[in-house]
Protein backbone atom coordinates (compact mmCIF):
# COMPACT_ATOMS: atom_id res chain seq x y z
CA UNK A 1 0.00 0.00 0.00
CA UNK A 2 1.34 3.42 -0.96
CA UNK A 3 1.29 5.90 1.90
CA UNK A 4 1.00 9.65 1.29
CA UNK A 5 4.16 11.66 1.59
CA UNK A 6 4.17 14.08 4.50
CA UNK A 7 7.25 16.13 3.98
CA UNK A 8 9.04 19.34 4.74
CA UNK A 9 8.25 22.76 3.32
CA UNK A 10 9.21 23.08 -0.33
CA UNK A 11 10.55 26.61 0.27
CA UNK A 12 12.18 26.96 3.71
CA UNK A 13 12.46 23.19 4.38
CA UNK A 14 10.77 23.49 7.76
CA UNK A 15 8.81 20.47 8.98
CA UNK A 16 6.24 22.78 10.54
CA UNK A 17 3.46 22.16 8.00
CA UNK A 18 -0.21 22.58 8.82
CA UNK A 19 -2.98 20.89 6.86
CA UNK A 20 -6.00 23.12 6.24
CA UNK A 21 -8.30 20.55 4.64
CA UNK A 22 -8.33 17.28 2.72
CA UNK A 23 -9.82 16.25 -0.61
CA UNK A 24 -9.73 12.63 0.53
CA UNK A 25 -8.11 9.86 -1.49
CA UNK A 26 -7.81 10.75 -5.16
CA UNK A 27 -6.53 8.98 -8.28
CA UNK A 28 -3.79 10.67 -10.32
CA UNK A 29 -5.40 12.89 -12.95
CA UNK A 30 -3.33 11.38 -15.76
CA UNK A 31 -4.48 7.80 -15.11
CA UNK A 32 -6.88 7.35 -18.02
CA UNK A 33 -8.21 3.82 -18.38
CA UNK A 34 -8.64 2.02 -21.67
CA UNK A 35 -11.96 0.26 -21.10
CA UNK A 36 -15.28 0.98 -19.41
CA UNK A 37 -14.74 -1.90 -17.01
CA UNK A 38 -11.18 -0.83 -16.23
CA UNK A 39 -10.44 1.00 -13.01
CA UNK A 40 -7.52 2.88 -11.53
CA UNK A 41 -5.67 0.54 -9.19
CA UNK A 42 -6.93 1.17 -5.66
CA UNK A 43 -3.32 1.39 -4.46
CA UNK A 44 -2.84 4.38 -6.78
CA UNK A 45 -5.44 6.40 -4.88
CA UNK A 46 -3.63 8.68 -2.47
CA UNK A 47 -4.58 11.26 0.14
CA UNK A 48 -4.50 14.83 -1.14
CA UNK A 49 -4.54 17.70 1.33
CA UNK A 50 -3.72 21.39 1.13
CA UNK A 51 -2.09 23.46 3.83
CA UNK A 52 0.78 25.80 4.47
CA UNK A 53 4.13 26.20 6.17
CA UNK A 54 3.83 27.88 9.54
CA UNK A 55 7.34 29.29 9.18
CA UNK A 56 7.32 30.92 5.73
CA UNK A 57 3.60 30.86 4.88
CA UNK A 58 3.93 29.04 1.55
CA UNK A 59 0.74 27.23 0.54
CA UNK A 60 1.46 23.66 -0.51
CA UNK A 61 0.28 20.08 -0.51
CA UNK A 62 0.79 18.44 2.85
CA UNK A 63 -0.28 14.94 1.79
CA UNK A 64 1.62 14.34 -1.44
CA UNK A 65 1.39 11.52 -3.93
CA UNK A 66 4.61 9.56 -4.44
CA UNK A 67 6.37 10.19 -7.76
CA UNK A 68 5.81 6.55 -8.71
CA UNK A 69 2.05 7.14 -8.67
CA UNK A 70 2.13 10.51 -10.43
CA UNK A 71 4.43 9.29 -13.21
CA UNK A 72 2.36 9.08 -16.44
CA UNK A 73 1.59 5.79 -18.10
CA UNK A 74 1.40 7.36 -21.57
CA UNK A 75 4.06 9.27 -23.52
CA UNK A 76 1.61 11.60 -25.29
CA UNK A 77 0.68 13.76 -22.31
CA UNK A 78 1.96 17.34 -22.72
CA UNK A 79 0.93 20.41 -20.75
CA UNK A 80 0.61 23.76 -22.50
CA UNK A 81 1.09 27.10 -20.77
CA UNK A 82 -0.10 30.61 -21.74
CA UNK A 83 2.40 32.47 -23.92
CA UNK A 84 0.89 35.87 -24.64
CA UNK A 85 3.39 37.54 -22.28
CA UNK A 86 6.57 35.87 -23.53
CA UNK A 87 7.60 38.63 -25.96
CA UNK A 88 7.76 41.04 -23.03
CA UNK A 89 9.66 38.51 -20.93
CA UNK A 90 12.22 37.87 -23.68
CA UNK A 91 12.84 41.60 -24.09
CA UNK A 92 13.33 41.93 -20.34
CA UNK A 93 15.85 39.08 -20.19
CA UNK A 94 18.09 40.29 -22.99
CA UNK A 95 18.25 43.68 -21.25
CA UNK A 96 19.50 42.34 -17.91
CA UNK A 97 22.74 43.81 -16.62
CA UNK A 98 25.77 42.03 -18.07
CA UNK A 99 23.81 40.24 -20.80
CA UNK A 100 24.95 40.69 -24.40
CA UNK A 101 25.00 38.82 -27.72
CA UNK A 102 27.68 36.44 -26.41
CA UNK A 103 25.61 35.37 -23.39
CA UNK A 104 24.39 31.79 -23.12
CA UNK A 105 20.74 30.97 -22.44
CA UNK A 106 19.72 27.49 -21.25
CA UNK A 107 16.20 26.08 -21.03
CA UNK A 108 15.44 23.29 -18.57
CA UNK A 109 12.47 21.64 -20.33
CA UNK A 110 10.41 21.72 -23.52
CA UNK A 111 8.35 24.51 -21.94
CA UNK A 112 11.30 26.89 -22.35
CA UNK A 113 11.70 26.44 -26.10
CA UNK A 114 9.21 29.14 -27.10
CA UNK A 115 11.03 31.70 -24.93
CA UNK A 116 14.39 30.65 -26.35
CA UNK A 117 13.01 31.09 -29.89
CA UNK A 118 12.03 34.65 -29.04
CA UNK A 119 15.46 35.36 -27.56
CA UNK A 120 17.14 34.08 -30.72
CA UNK A 121 14.96 36.32 -32.87
CA UNK A 122 16.16 39.28 -30.79
CA UNK A 123 19.73 38.58 -31.92
CA UNK A 124 21.02 36.37 -29.10
CA UNK A 125 22.08 33.15 -30.85
CA UNK A 126 23.61 31.14 -28.01
CA UNK A 127 20.58 29.22 -26.79
CA UNK A 128 20.09 25.58 -25.86
CA UNK A 129 17.43 23.45 -24.22
CA UNK A 130 18.22 20.36 -22.20
CA UNK A 131 17.17 17.27 -24.12
CA UNK A 132 15.13 14.72 -22.20
CA UNK A 133 17.44 12.00 -23.50
CA UNK A 134 20.37 13.72 -21.76
CA UNK A 135 18.56 13.39 -18.44
CA UNK A 136 18.94 9.61 -18.72
CA UNK A 137 15.81 8.94 -16.68
CA UNK A 138 15.55 5.27 -15.81
CA UNK A 139 11.74 5.25 -15.97
CA UNK A 140 9.74 5.80 -19.16
CA UNK A 141 7.41 7.42 -19.91
CA UNK A 142 7.97 10.28 -17.52
CA UNK A 143 6.90 13.87 -16.95
CA UNK A 144 7.83 16.91 -14.92
CA UNK A 145 7.56 14.91 -11.69
CA UNK A 146 10.56 12.84 -12.80
CA UNK A 147 12.45 15.72 -14.45
CA UNK A 148 12.43 17.79 -11.24
CA UNK A 149 13.62 14.79 -9.28
CA UNK A 150 16.41 14.02 -11.76
CA UNK A 151 17.60 17.64 -12.00
CA UNK A 152 17.77 17.75 -8.22
CA UNK A 153 20.66 15.28 -8.25
CA UNK A 154 24.23 16.55 -8.21
CA UNK A 155 25.39 13.74 -10.52
CA UNK A 156 22.84 14.73 -13.17
CA UNK A 157 23.79 18.40 -13.04
CA UNK A 158 27.51 17.57 -13.27
CA UNK A 159 26.90 15.47 -16.39
CA UNK A 160 24.70 18.16 -17.96
CA UNK A 161 27.37 20.78 -17.28
CA UNK A 162 29.79 18.72 -19.38
CA UNK A 163 27.27 18.72 -22.24
CA UNK A 164 25.87 22.25 -22.08
CA UNK A 165 28.48 24.20 -20.13
CA UNK A 166 27.50 27.02 -17.78
CA UNK A 167 24.71 29.41 -18.74
CA UNK A 168 24.41 33.11 -18.08
CA UNK A 169 20.61 32.79 -17.97
CA UNK A 170 18.75 29.62 -17.01
CA UNK A 171 15.06 29.45 -17.88
CA UNK A 172 12.89 27.43 -15.50
CA UNK A 173 9.35 27.70 -16.84
CA UNK A 174 6.45 26.05 -15.00
CA UNK A 175 8.35 23.36 -13.18
CA UNK A 176 9.27 24.89 -9.81
CA UNK A 177 5.69 24.39 -8.59
CA UNK A 178 6.10 20.68 -9.39
CA UNK A 179 9.24 20.31 -7.27
CA UNK A 180 8.93 18.29 -4.07
CA UNK A 181 11.71 20.47 -2.68
CA UNK A 182 11.87 23.77 -4.57
CA UNK A 183 14.74 24.96 -2.39
CA UNK A 184 16.97 21.97 -3.14
CA UNK A 185 15.94 22.02 -6.81
CA UNK A 186 17.14 25.62 -7.21
CA UNK A 187 20.38 24.97 -5.38
CA UNK A 188 21.03 22.01 -7.65
CA UNK A 189 20.44 24.08 -10.80
CA UNK A 190 23.03 26.58 -9.60
CA UNK A 191 25.55 24.00 -10.77
CA UNK A 192 24.62 24.98 -14.35
CA UNK A 193 24.82 28.72 -13.73
CA UNK A 194 27.78 30.89 -14.69
CA UNK A 195 29.17 33.42 -12.18
CA UNK A 196 26.93 36.51 -12.06
CA UNK A 197 24.25 34.58 -13.94
CA UNK A 198 20.47 34.67 -13.57
CA UNK A 199 17.73 32.10 -13.03
CA UNK A 200 14.33 32.94 -14.45
CA UNK A 201 11.31 31.21 -12.96
CA UNK A 202 7.83 31.33 -14.43
CA UNK A 203 5.06 29.94 -12.25
CA UNK A 204 1.30 30.28 -11.79
CA UNK A 205 0.07 32.83 -9.27
CA UNK A 206 -2.43 30.97 -7.06
CA UNK A 207 -4.00 34.09 -5.57
CA UNK A 208 -7.05 34.04 -7.88
CA UNK A 209 -7.89 30.34 -7.66
CA UNK A 210 -7.88 30.50 -3.88
CA UNK A 211 -10.03 33.61 -3.63
CA UNK A 212 -12.55 32.41 -6.25
CA UNK A 213 -12.91 28.86 -4.88
CA UNK A 214 -11.67 27.23 -8.08
CA UNK A 215 -10.88 24.00 -6.24
CA UNK A 216 -10.12 21.92 -9.34
CA UNK A 217 -6.83 23.77 -9.81
CA UNK A 218 -5.42 21.86 -6.84
CA UNK A 219 -3.82 18.69 -8.12
CA UNK A 220 -1.15 16.22 -7.18
CA UNK A 221 1.45 17.44 -9.69
CA UNK A 222 1.51 21.00 -8.32
CA UNK A 223 3.11 20.74 -4.91
CA UNK A 224 3.53 24.48 -4.21
CA UNK A 225 0.85 27.16 -4.74
CA UNK A 226 2.90 30.32 -4.99
CA UNK A 227 1.85 33.93 -4.70
CA UNK A 228 4.01 37.03 -5.10
CA UNK A 229 4.54 36.98 -1.32
CA UNK A 230 5.78 33.38 -1.20
CA UNK A 231 8.06 33.95 -4.21
CA UNK A 232 9.80 36.58 -2.11
CA UNK A 233 10.12 34.04 0.69
CA UNK A 234 11.66 31.60 -1.79
CA UNK A 235 14.23 34.23 -2.79
CA UNK A 236 15.31 34.57 0.84
CA UNK A 237 15.33 30.83 1.46
CA UNK A 238 17.73 30.11 -1.43
CA UNK A 239 19.91 33.11 -0.52
CA UNK A 240 19.29 34.98 -3.77
CA UNK A 241 18.44 38.52 -4.81
CA UNK A 242 15.18 39.29 -6.59
CA UNK A 243 16.14 41.27 -9.69
CA UNK A 244 12.65 41.46 -11.17
CA UNK A 245 9.18 40.11 -10.47
CA UNK A 246 6.67 40.48 -13.28
CA UNK A 247 2.97 39.65 -13.04
CA UNK A 248 0.96 38.96 -16.19
CA UNK A 249 -2.84 38.75 -15.93
CA UNK A 250 -4.80 35.74 -17.18
CA UNK A 251 -8.43 34.82 -16.42
CA UNK A 252 -7.83 31.95 -13.98
CA UNK A 253 -4.21 32.19 -12.85
CA UNK A 254 -1.85 35.08 -13.49
CA UNK A 255 1.69 34.20 -14.54
CA UNK A 256 4.54 35.29 -12.29
CA UNK A 257 8.02 35.67 -13.76
CA UNK A 258 10.84 36.06 -11.24
CA UNK A 259 14.49 36.73 -12.04
CA UNK A 260 16.90 35.53 -9.34
CA UNK A 261 20.54 36.54 -9.02
CA UNK A 262 23.05 34.82 -6.76
CA UNK A 263 25.99 37.15 -7.44
CA UNK A 264 25.88 39.26 -4.29
CA UNK A 265 23.25 37.42 -2.26
CA UNK A 266 23.86 36.92 1.42
CA UNK A 267 22.54 34.24 3.71
CA UNK A 268 19.23 34.95 5.42
CA UNK A 269 18.66 33.50 8.90
CA UNK A 270 15.58 31.30 9.28
CA UNK A 271 14.00 33.67 11.79
CA UNK A 272 14.11 36.47 9.19
CA UNK A 273 11.97 34.34 6.90
CA UNK A 274 9.38 33.54 9.56
CA UNK A 275 9.23 37.16 10.72
CA UNK A 276 8.13 38.32 7.26
CA UNK A 277 5.77 35.42 6.53
CA UNK A 278 2.20 36.12 5.49
CA UNK A 279 0.34 33.21 7.08
CA UNK A 280 -2.61 32.37 4.78
CA UNK A 281 -4.93 30.88 7.41
CA UNK A 282 -7.96 33.01 6.53
CA UNK A 283 -7.62 32.43 2.77
CA UNK A 284 -7.36 28.67 3.16
CA UNK A 285 -10.19 28.54 5.68
CA UNK A 286 -12.49 30.27 3.19
CA UNK A 287 -11.26 27.99 0.40
CA UNK A 288 -12.08 24.96 2.55
CA UNK A 289 -15.54 26.29 3.46
CA UNK A 290 -16.22 26.87 -0.22
CA UNK A 291 -15.73 23.21 -1.17
CA UNK A 292 -19.09 21.81 0.08
CA UNK A 293 -20.84 25.00 -1.06
CA UNK A 294 -19.48 24.64 -4.60
CA UNK A 295 -20.25 20.93 -4.60
CA UNK A 296 -23.88 21.59 -3.69
CA UNK A 297 -24.18 24.46 -6.17
CA UNK A 298 -23.01 22.34 -9.08
CA UNK A 299 -25.14 19.35 -8.14
CA UNK A 300 -28.25 21.53 -8.06
CA UNK A 301 -27.36 23.15 -11.37
CA UNK A 302 -26.77 19.84 -13.13
CA UNK A 303 -29.85 18.27 -11.55
CA UNK A 304 -31.88 21.17 -12.94
CA UNK A 305 -30.59 20.46 -16.46
CA UNK A 306 -31.29 16.75 -16.07
CA UNK A 307 -34.82 17.39 -14.80
CA UNK A 308 -35.51 19.16 -18.11
CA UNK A 309 -34.26 16.15 -20.05
CA UNK A 310 -30.96 17.78 -20.97
CA UNK A 311 -27.78 15.74 -21.30
CA UNK A 312 -24.65 17.33 -19.87
CA UNK A 313 -21.03 16.90 -20.98
CA UNK A 314 -17.76 18.46 -19.91
CA UNK A 315 -15.39 19.83 -22.52
CA UNK A 316 -11.69 19.04 -22.01
CA UNK A 317 -10.27 15.75 -20.70
CA UNK A 318 -7.45 17.23 -18.65
CA UNK A 319 -6.56 17.37 -14.99
CA UNK A 320 -8.96 20.27 -14.38
CA UNK A 321 -11.90 18.17 -15.55
CA UNK A 322 -10.76 15.15 -13.56
CA UNK A 323 -10.58 17.17 -10.37
CA UNK A 324 -13.78 19.11 -11.09
CA UNK A 325 -15.75 15.87 -11.41
CA UNK A 326 -14.06 14.01 -8.55
CA UNK A 327 -13.85 16.84 -6.00
CA UNK A 328 -17.49 17.80 -6.49
CA UNK A 329 -18.79 14.23 -6.93
CA UNK A 330 -20.62 14.90 -10.22
CA UNK A 331 -20.02 11.73 -12.23
CA UNK A 332 -23.64 10.56 -11.90
CA UNK A 333 -24.91 13.78 -13.49
CA UNK A 334 -22.56 13.91 -16.49
CA UNK A 335 -22.97 11.87 -19.66
CA UNK A 336 -19.45 12.05 -21.07
CA UNK A 337 -16.30 14.14 -21.45
CA UNK A 338 -15.55 15.82 -24.78
CA UNK A 339 -12.01 15.97 -26.15
CA UNK A 340 -10.61 15.74 -29.68
CA UNK A 341 -7.16 14.46 -28.69
CA UNK A 342 -6.96 11.25 -30.78
CA UNK A 343 -5.16 9.35 -28.01
CA UNK A 344 -7.77 10.26 -25.39
CA UNK A 345 -10.86 9.48 -27.47
CA UNK A 346 -12.54 6.22 -26.33
CA UNK A 347 -10.64 6.18 -23.05
CA UNK A 348 -12.25 6.74 -19.65
CA UNK A 349 -11.59 9.39 -17.03
CA UNK A 350 -9.72 8.49 -13.82
CA UNK A 351 -11.99 8.13 -10.82
CA UNK A 352 -15.31 8.84 -12.51
CA UNK A 353 -14.99 6.33 -15.37
CA UNK A 354 -16.72 8.74 -17.77
CA UNK A 355 -16.10 8.06 -21.45
CA UNK A 356 -14.08 10.52 -23.53
CA UNK A 357 -15.70 11.18 -26.91
CA UNK A 358 -14.90 13.55 -29.81
CA UNK A 359 -16.79 16.82 -30.28
CA UNK A 360 -18.23 15.44 -33.52
CA UNK A 361 -20.56 13.32 -31.36
CA UNK A 362 -22.13 16.21 -29.46
CA UNK A 363 -25.13 16.46 -31.77
CA UNK A 364 -25.56 12.72 -32.37
CA UNK A 365 -25.64 12.15 -28.61
CA UNK A 366 -28.22 14.90 -28.15
CA UNK A 367 -25.97 16.97 -25.91
CA UNK A 368 -26.73 20.68 -25.73
CA UNK A 369 -25.08 21.65 -22.44
CA UNK A 370 -21.30 21.58 -22.14
CA UNK A 371 -19.43 22.62 -19.02
CA UNK A 372 -16.22 24.19 -20.28
CA UNK A 373 -12.94 23.73 -18.40
CA UNK A 374 -11.08 25.43 -21.25
CA UNK A 375 -9.27 28.68 -20.70
CA UNK A 376 -10.94 31.60 -22.51
CA UNK A 377 -8.29 31.72 -25.26
CA UNK A 378 -8.71 28.02 -26.08
CA UNK A 379 -12.48 28.28 -25.86
CA UNK A 380 -12.56 30.95 -28.58
CA UNK A 381 -10.73 28.55 -30.93
CA UNK A 382 -13.00 25.65 -30.01
CA UNK A 383 -16.16 27.70 -30.51
CA UNK A 384 -15.02 28.48 -34.03
CA UNK A 385 -14.97 24.77 -34.84
CA UNK A 386 -18.35 23.99 -33.26
CA UNK A 387 -20.68 26.28 -35.22
CA UNK A 388 -23.17 23.45 -35.84
CA UNK A 389 -23.38 22.72 -32.09
CA UNK A 390 -24.15 26.33 -31.19
CA UNK A 391 -26.47 26.82 -34.17
CA UNK A 392 -28.49 23.85 -32.88
CA UNK A 393 -28.95 25.57 -29.52
CA UNK A 394 -25.90 24.20 -27.73
CA UNK A 395 -24.27 26.22 -24.98
CA UNK A 396 -21.07 26.33 -22.95
CA UNK A 397 -21.27 26.82 -19.19
CA UNK A 398 -18.00 28.00 -17.60
CA UNK A 399 -16.67 25.64 -14.94
CA UNK A 400 -14.57 28.27 -13.22
CA UNK A 401 -14.94 31.77 -11.90
CA UNK A 402 -12.83 34.42 -13.63
CA UNK A 403 -11.69 37.73 -12.19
Amino acid sequence: MNLPLKSKCTVCQSKDLRSSFSFGKQPPSNRFVASETGEVNSEDFSALSLGYCQQCGTIQLVDRMPIEIIRPRYDWLVYNEPERHLDEVANKLVGLSGIDESSRFLGITYKDKSTLDRIERLGFPHTACISETDLKCSEEPFGLETIQDTLGRESTVARLREIYGSADVILVRHIIEHALDANAFIRSLQGLLAPNGYMVFELPDSEKILRTNNHAFIWEEHVSYFTAASVRQLVKAVEADLVWLGQFPYPYEDSLVAVFSFAEAKGVPAEAISQTAEIPTAVLDEFAKGLPISREKWRKELEAYRSKGEKVAIFGAGHLTAKFINFYGLSDLIDCVIDDHPKKVSMFMPGSGLEIVPSAELLSRGIKVCISTLNPESEIKVRGKLASFFNAGGCFVPAFVTV
